[in-house]
């Protein structure tokens, strides 16, 4: 059984030309990259890094490419100011001022979709220390989609209920007890396409008391184990279980997710949380480990779900 989803004025130049200067005139030194070390872990570097690559990849009508941040402001109607913090990773623009800047500068589609999702993504953020805790529905699925896309494996623990990833669109439903607005759907699905994507590897493990526990009602959860084997026989999906019994020490944390090494994502009373931290992470990733290995992989995970299926 396959799980079904619901569907401006130029600045002055002496060049000529439309009078904004490229990064490869003669005499004069482009904009200095920022100094702010930038990595993939944290939207906020992705941003920076891409805002620049959109200025600098800016090409002139006559084959001369890159912008002068100052001129950069000109064609955007952006201050200098704004998108100099912004290259920095010190300021974040508004989604509308990401879609401004893209469009002025003739960004890709893509460049312009994945600037205004970053940008939303951030602004999206309550920041506490190095801890974002996010709180609307539609921008959890958006920011756990982003980090989701930007990782190449997605590492999940679930003690209690089927992982996001692996619900079909039933089980979702009954275990929320509302049915999704659309904008939350559409970053649902857009996660759920992930699953498809050869080179991102998924290693899911939850507890044998998540199939065990009915969720809606014993044909929702007969669909769910189905979705379950079938996504385990894909070759980037590992659905592993816990079984009962099983000596584990310590025992299991709560529901945690790690997106390779940039990030986590834990529950908390307000929201979920998604810290950054080394020393945060590495504590998940050793707890990871300890559930992984004590868990069933592959056909013995199979043989538990259908075992439980049948009702033993």
């Amino acid at each position: 059984m396959t799980a079904t989803w619901p569907g401006n004025a130029r600045s002055p130049s002496t060049s000529g030309g439309n009078g904004i200067r490229s990064c490869t005139e003669a005499g004069w030194q482009p904009d200095a990259v920022p100094t702010r070390q930038r990595s993939a872990d944290d939207p906020r570097d992705r941003t920076s890094a891409l805002l620049l690559e959109i200025r600098q990849g800016y090409r002139h009508p006559d084959g001369r490419t890159g912008l002068r941040q100052v001129d950069a402001a000109a064609l955007s109607g952006l201050t200098q100011s704004k998108i100099t913090r912004a290259e920095r990773g010190q300021f974040t623009l508004h989604p509308d001022e990401a879609a401004q800047y893209g469009h002025a500068l003739n960004a890709t589609p893509d460049q312009r979709r994945e600037l205004v999702e970053l940008c939303s993504a951030v602004k999206a953020d309550s920041v506490s220390g190095q801890t974002r805790i996010i709180r609307r529905a539609a921008e959890i699925q958006r920011r756990i989609r982003l980090l989701e896309t930007q990782s190449r494996v997605i590492r999940s623990w679930q003690p209690t209920i089927v992982p996001g990833l692996l619900q079909t669109w039933e089980y979702t439903v009954a275990l929320d007890e509302w049915t999704p607005d659309e904008a939350w759907a559409v970053e649902r699905r857009g996660r759920l396409a992930l699953l498809d994507d050869p080179d991102k590897r998924f290693e899911q493990v939850l507890s044998e008391a998540a199939l065990r526990w009915i969720v809606g009602s014993q044909k929702v959860m007969n669909g769910q184990l189905r979705h379950l084997v079938e996504l385990s026989e894909r070759p980037n999906i590992d659905v592993a279980i816990l079984p009962f019994g099983q000596t584990m020490v310590p025992p299991p944390e709560g529901t945690f997710h790690l997106y390779d090494s940039r990030a986590a994502q834990v529950a908390t009373d307000i929201g979920p949380a998604f810290p950054t931290e080394r020393p945060d992470l590495d504590a998940f990733a050793a707890t990871f480990r300890r559930l992984s290995e004590a868990a069933a992989h592959e056909a013995e995970a199979r043989t538990l779900i259908e075992r439980v299926a049948r009702g033993r």
